[in-house]
């Protein structure tokens, strides 16, 4: 599902201070794995799961998500792929309060064209797999963390997406929501997405769901 071959990045090229991020990684992950990206604030996991996601692009290598090469798609490409392929959750929600939970989930469907509907059916879908379905109406800015959370998951969930990428995703969380969005991602694995999680929350360690942690150091991959 998911192939690096010797990617790195390099931030501010051509500049007069550039910063390398990210050093010849090689990374491969099945269909229907979890994997969790272990490392300290400025490891480069962030940065990975960007390259993941098409919101960056390599400096170098190749990167092969669901078929596609995406290390050197247009912008325009790249957005049509995040659409169809990827759910984001991350680790300040990215939510609008200007708008309530329906709204802020219905955003990634915006950009298919697909009818009034179909948004509304994958809308309905999404907030129930969240758990969040009874504040469908609410404005975000009214919400507890715990259901910003949840709003931030059916938002990832909405274009039924293959792959979610989740940056950091139990940081704003106190344990006990911590717990329940575990519980989510158990019933998203039985769905059969495949899971990338960038953290350094001890919480991940040991669970059951997880296939493999690897350690990011220093913007190099390994094994713990």
């Amino acid at each position: 599902m998911i192939h690096l071959r010797g990617v790195n990045k390099i931030h501010g090229e051509g500049g007069p201070a550039p910063f390398q991020s990210l050093y010849d990684i090689g990374l491969h992950v099945e269909a229907g794995e979890l994997v969790v990206l272990k490392g300290v604030s400025g490891s480069g996991k962030s940065t990975l799961l960007s390259l993941l996601g098409a919101l960056q692009k390599p400096s170098s290598g190749d990167i092969e998500v669901d078929g596609s090469r995406i290390a050197k798609l247009p912008d325009l490409h790249a957005s049509a792929f995040r659409a169809r392929t990827i759910g984001f959750i991350f680790q300040t929600f990215n939510l609008f309060d200007e708008f309530n939970v329906a709204e802020n989930v219905a955003l990634p469907l915006i950009p298919t064209g697909i009818s009034q509907k179909d948004i509304d059916l994958n809308v309905a879908r999404a907030l129930e797999l969240a758990n969040i379905s009874h504040k469908a109406t609410q404005s975000v800015r009214d919400l507890s963390g715990g259901e910003k959370q949840r709003t931030a998951i059916a938002r990832a969930l909405v274009n039924d997406a293959k792959i979610i990428l989740c940056d950091e995703p139990t940081a704003n969380l106190d344990l006990e929501n911590s717990m329940a969005f575990m519980s989510i991602l158990k019933e998203l694995k039985s769905l059969g997405k495949t899971i990338v999680i960038a953290t350094h929350d001890p919480l991940f360690e040991g669970l059951e769901i997880v296939d493999r942690v690897l350690n990011i150091e220093s913007g190099r991959i390994g094994r713990p």
